[in-house]
């Protein structure tokens, strides 16, 4: 429907364009008509802009998001995909996977059946292999690195380097070997710490010259 609109306000709006510019060249003392058709033709430009907006803002901004968002799961409109999410969260996984097998044979072109195939397939399965070399062909990010993951894991085979610049950066930084423990570091031994020297004004217990002259003092004193 959209593509309809588009199309007829983009003709009516080249149309109206060149019927102005031709009354405007042919009339010129028709001021109020050609005021009117130019106003008429500025409307029919901005319906015709909004019904372009899509495709302008999916052409600008795909380079960004895309891919991110195409290729992924998102294509459940056909009944068989939604048949098969449906059996793949109710635990039937041979019914889920029959479904999708259908859904990619009639349609190739969308990653939401390889996607659906590649999830319920038997681990290490023919089927998973097949269906995994399908979902590489694709521009998904996620799916692409399990993808990856499941051929090289469980199937011994090398997809190579993909044609998007994106899922080989986040494959090197999937696919990287942490970094080792380092070891813990042996310091010697600190030596003792010294003793503090000794204030020799201070007196702490009795037996100096001026405690005993403290004593006799005070003894003298007991005496008289």
């Amino acid at each position: 429907m959209l593509t309809l609109f588009r199309t007829f306000f983009t003709a009516l709006f080249l149309w109206l364009m060149v019927e102005s510019a031709r009354e405007a060249s042919a009339n010129l003392n028709d001021d109020l008509n050609n005021a009117g058709r130019f106003a008429l033709s500025v409307v029919v430009g901005l319906l015709a802009g909004l019904s372009w907006a899509p495709v302008l803002g999916r052409i600008v901004a795909g380079p960004m998001t895309g891919l991110m968002t195409d290729g992924s799961v998102s294509e459940d409109r056909t009944w068989l995909i939604r048949f098969a999410r449906r059996c793949e969260a109710r635990g039937w996984r041979r019914m889920s996977l029959l479904a999708a097998f259908v859904a990619a044979v009639r349609h190739p072109d969308l990653p939401a059946a390889f996607v659906v195939g590649m999830n319920n397939a038997r681990a290490g399965s023919w089927l998973e292999r097949v269906f995994a070399r399908e979902v590489w062909r694709f521009n998904n990010v996620a799916n692409c690195v399990r993808a990856h993951e499941i051929l090289r894991l469980r199937h011994q085979v090398d997809p190579g380097t993909h044609e998007q610049a994106e899922v080989n950066l986040s494959l090197m930084s999937h696919l990287r070997e942490p970094a080792p423990e380092p070891g813990l570091m042996t310091l010697p031994a600190a030596p003792p710490m010294p003793l503090p020297k000794r204030n020799a004004r201070i007196q702490l217990f009795g037996g100096g010259p001026g405690k005993e002259g403290a004593s006799g003092g005070s003894g003298e004193k007991e005496d008289i």
